[in-house]
């Protein structure tokens, strides 16, 4: 605590925005994301099939612009990117209160999503492109859990805010949005990074002055959204990655969602209601707990050695679930899965920061974006499974999900960059990994 509490100090004031901006966005998204099913039955009059539809829809295009949202955040400046999504979130929220109409709020929350999803990834790029390359996953731990707790106080804050009205919490997340907005604009020029004619923050103000040039040079370099998913697609340890993130998220995304509907299944529901808020708080507080003390000894040369630990305690979290459904035995079980998570968030940043050429970072992360992808997957599977076989072969199931996953990851750790490879023109400084 003492180490994390002086790492806390010790960073330059641009980095303690960007990471209060990160909180109060995940805070905002989730305060929206507890009452939108809520919003769209009682106010919009959709019903339970559409609903589902509407929101599932609205993440899977979200996650999949997401790819283009990271091209823009390496053609513009970042922070500019960021503030301009910022205004577009607070415009959509603000529309979902004036339109009640199906197909208008439809096209609302597909903008929003865009417009969410983006931000996450500028919003990396950005953080990957001012902190030392020595501190960045210590940063990115450090954001994940302040993510974890907006996304913990969020709900409750959300459904207190419809005392207002039902309005409520699209108004407690345009004004928490854009109380996290207003430091962005008014330091707006600490948020550039170095060479780029501006004061940059204490940690960036050391770059060389080849990587300075470099930066300029890459910034002229401007290649065609064609040519960059042409060097991604080349690179195949961002193509394992991907697909061992896709899969693994499988599992430790829907947690909530497959052990809900496996506890409906086997114990009924009001105890399944009583064990989910358990297994809901179990997770929180083992994320935000250790997600400090475990991501901050990621390191690029011990990282495969924490992806085997992180997949591990996916397993064991997994056969434990599967043996009981003994409160005590499912805490436990929760804990230990959870640093699984825990592990494996960091470890898949500290892999495409590293393998990330400088000028196409934030493609780079749009790309690692699609694991999201599993989030969607996770609750098709264990619903089909739990449909046809025994409820407890779900369990087994994911954990060869995960286990493939961690075979991914190994092939991506392992695979070395081609020096030889020709590179498409336009991105000539772009060394493509084969």
């Amino acid at each position: 605590m003492k180490n994390f509490l002086t790492m806390v100090r010790g960073l330059p004031f641009a980095m303690k925005v960007l990471l209060a901006s990160a909180a109060a966005r995940s805070l905002s998204s989730f305060a929206i994301l507890a009452y939108m099913p809520i919003y769209l039955y009682d106010t919009v009059g959709m019903d339970g099939a559409t609903i589902g539809y509407v929101i599932g829809g609205s993440v899977l295009v979200g996650t999949l612009a997401g790819v283009y949202g990271g091209y823009l955040a390496d053609r513009f400046r970042k922070v500019d990117l960021v503030i301009v999504l910022d205004f577009a979130l607070i415009l959509f929220y603000l529309g979902l209160t004036v339109f009640h109409d199906p197909v208008t709020v439809t096209a609302i929350l597909l903008m929003a999503n865009v417009a969410s999803w983006s931000m996450g990834v500028a919003g990396s790029a950005l953080l990957s492109e001012l902190v030392p390359s020595e501190n960045r996953v210590k940063v990115f731990s450090l954001r994940y859990s302040l993510q974890n707790i907006g996304a913990a106080a969020g709900p409750f804050l959300g459904i207190a805010a419809l005392a207002a009205g039902s309005g409520g919490p699209f108004f407690l997340s345009v004004t928490v949005i854009g109380t996290s907005l207003l430091p962005l604009i008014i330091f707006r020029h600490r948020f550039l990074p170095a060479g780029s004619g501006t004061t940059a923050p204490a940690g960036a103000a050391a770059q060389g002055a080849e990587e300075q040039s470099a930066e300029k040079r890459d910034a002229e370099e401007t290649p065609k959204f064609r040519e960059v998913l042409k060097v991604m697609g080349a690179d195949r340890r961002l193509t394992y990655f991907t697909i061992g993130g896709i899969l693994s998220i499988v599992v430790y995304g829907p947690l909530l969602t497959f052990m809900s509907q496996y506890l409906v299944l086997v114990e009924g529901r009001d105890t399944a209601y009583k064990l989910v808020a358990y297994i809901s708080a179990a997770n929180a507080v083992t994320v935000i707990g250790a997600q400090y003390a475990l991501g901050s000894r990621l390191k690029q040369d011990n990282l495969l050695k924490w992806l085997t630990v992180g997949i591990g305690a996916f397993v064991v979290g997994l056969v434990a679930m599967s043996l009981s459904t003994n409160a005590a035995i499912i805490v436990i079980a929760v804990v230990i899965f959870s640093l699984g998570e825990v592990i494996l968030v960091p470890a898949e940043f500290t892999f495409i920061d590293s393998i990330a050429p400088d000028n196409l970072r934030g493609s780079y992360f749009g790309a690692q974006n699609l694991i999201h992808i599993g989030i969607a997957l996770g609750p098709i599977l264990c619903g089909f499974l739990l449909q046809h076989f025994a409820p407890v072969a779900m369990f087994y199931v994911l954990i060869a999900v995960v286990l493939a996953s961690w075979w991914f990851y190994v092939i991506g750790c392992r695979v070395t960059a081609a020096h030889d490879e020709p590179v498409p023109v336009g991105v000539q400084s772009v060394k493509v990994g084969n």
